[in-house]
């Protein structure tokens, strides 16, 4: 798997995309046990020497030093589902690899690739049509209880499933808090997640504003503002150092040492002074501020907030209106923002800053407290799958039955369509239905139960009373996923199946890898061209 490519003595027809369908399938090996309530964990040692525990597929995909470029492309696919829809990371993986794997029969077969992969795009696009013409239900988006059994079925497969209400909870107000106009594509600027370690897990809340993990710089400074107007800076408040760190100079009595440091504190004065034109209440700066500087504008009643993060201040400027300005000279009324409320709060042993504003105009912030970094690491991994998933279900509102149902609900329905080819569609129509059982079987293998005979039962179940019985995570047993609540995202579902099979049709369009650089430790005559693999 992470040799990059392997030399292949045999000659044979197809020989790449055989090749192409084992790596893959390593790839799903790694995270198949992952899938569903029932899953394994696993434990990684990252390059910085971390250790992290995590059933979460992107995280461990991103995780593994594959350098074979199949193995890479089935790491994007995982980290591109996390980008769009935040959930289905493992079934996309495993769902690509499988239906790679059941191509392997139609290659042996005989049938060209290109031919396969037409048929598959017309099984695909007949599928989705009858998912979303009989097996979809429209939800309101205004009730929490069904947005709760949809997320919970999300969160209900991660490590902190058993705090699921409250992980829902928060990801539900975070997005409400955007109010009637909710711009779902600036949610990583509107919602920012703080990770504190003490309390409980239970403690853990959605903050209707911004919080920094910075105090006043100066202990007088006001720790309480109501309607603060806000200057946000991305230069120093301090004498302007020289272009060059060779730039000296030679001091010869102590009236020129006592002229120079009259200069830099002239120099700061004045910068104090343009910025009180403006009579701001509270200065942001992502640089340094000078001691002189803080003493002044401690004694302009302005209280400031040095060396903030860039994401944070261009976070405030999103939510205040202020404008990020490089220079004090520049500065002009249009650059300042407005809040609600400035606070400064202490929490265990930390002093922290909160910027207020209304409800629905304003960011917020999710507070996670926790007893250890590793589970607070985890629960922000889940909360922002949540929160994405809850974005998701805001924007389309469909659901369909979760637990693998909707893959064999698409696999009995395939599997009528075959018998009405007398062409190669017949096979592949089969060969795609079983790519799609692979969902459900996954589920009950991670149960410790075998699948064979719940398969075949859940195939019957399909073909005579209807395509809402799934298997439950929790014990591999056949249910009917209306009564249990277990429910997914048409969008996500969708996006998982068009992605894993758009990644498989174009893993099987390749017929030769070849390598423009020679092996370690391989002497190649370079006159002769690359070699093929």
């Amino acid at each position: 798997l992470l040799s990059p490519f392997f030399f292949l003595m045999v000659s044979s027809q197809n020989i790449s995309q055989i090749h192409s369908i084992k790596v893959a399938g390593a790839i799903s090996d790694v995270i198949q046990s992952t899938l569903g309530p029932r899953s394994s964990l696993k434990m990684i040692l990252d390059n910085q020497g971390r250790l992290i525990v995590t059933n979460d597929g992107n995280c461990i995909l991103r995780e593994i030093e594959a350098t074979h470029p199949i193995a890479c492309s089935l790491i994007e696919l995982s980290r591109a589902q996390e980008n769009e829809v935040g959930d289905g990371t493992t079934s996309v993986v495993i769902m690509a690899s499988e239906i790679l794997k059941i191509t392997e029969i139609l290659l042996k077969k005989g049938f060209n690739p290109n031919q396969i992969i037409g048929a598959y795009y017309k099984g695909l696009n007949r599928g989705i049509f009858f998912l979303e013409d009989q097996v979809t239900t429209d939800i309101k988006i205004e009730n929490f209880d069904e947005i709760k059994k949809v997320v919970s079925t999300c969160i209900g497969t991660k490590l902190v499933s058993r705090f699921s209400r409250l992980i829902c909870e928060l990801s539900f107000k975070a997005m409400k808090n955007f109010g009637s106009n909710r711009r779902y594509h600036e949610t990583k600027y509107f919602v920012k997640v703080e990770k504190i370690t003490s309390g409980s897990i239970e403690q853990s809340k959605i903050f209707p504003g911004l919080m920094l993990e910075k105090d006043v710089s100066h202990p007088k400074m006001r720790r309480f503002i109501d309607n603060p107007k806000i200057i946000l800076l991305d230069c120093p408040i301090e004498f302007k150092k020289g272009e060059t760190l060779t730039s000296s100079f030679e001091i010869t009595g102590r009236k020129q040492w006592e002229k120079i440091l009259k200069m830099e504190e002239d120099h700061v004065i004045y910068l104090c002074n343009l910025l009180k034109i403006f009579n701001p209440d509270l200065i942001i700066s992502e640089k340094a501020v000078s001691e002189i500087a803080i003493h002044y504008l401690n004694k302009l009643n302005i209280s400031v907030l040095k060396r903030v993060k860039k994401s944070d201040n261009i976070r405030i400027s999103k939510a205040t209106g202020a404008t990020v300005v490089s220079s004090i000279e520049d500065l002009e009324y249009s650059d300042l923002g407005k809040a609600s409320k400035f606070v400064v709060k202490k929490i265990g042993d930390e002093n922290y800053s909160f910027i207020i504003g209304k409800h629905g105009s304003f960011p917020c912030t999710a507070l996670l407290f926790g007893p250890s970094r590793d589970i607070l690491d985890e629960m922000e991994r889940n909360l922002n799958d949540a929160i994405e998933v809850t974005k998701t279900i805001l924007s389309s509102p469909k659901i369909l039955p979760g637990g693998g149902a909707s893959e064999m609900a698409i696999a009995d329905f395939l599997l009528k369509k075959s018998e009405k080819f007398k062409n190669a569609n017949f096979f592949v129509f089969k060969t795609m239905a079983m790519a799609f059982e692979i969902i459900p079987k996954t589920l009950i293998q991670n149960c410790g139960n075998s699948p064979i005979h719940r398969m075949n039962q859940l195939r019957n179940f399909h073909s005579h009373k209807g395509f809402f019985f799934g298997i439950d995570g929790k014990n591999g047993n056949i249910i009917d996923t209306r009564k249990t609540g277990i429910f997914d995202i048409y969008h996500v579902k969708v996006q998982i199946f068009k992605i894993a099979f758009e990644n498989a049709a174009t893993i099987l369009r390749i017929d030769k890898i070849i390598s423009g650089i020679s092996p370690k430790n391989h002497n190649q005559d370079l006159t002769k061209g690359p070699k093929k693999y």
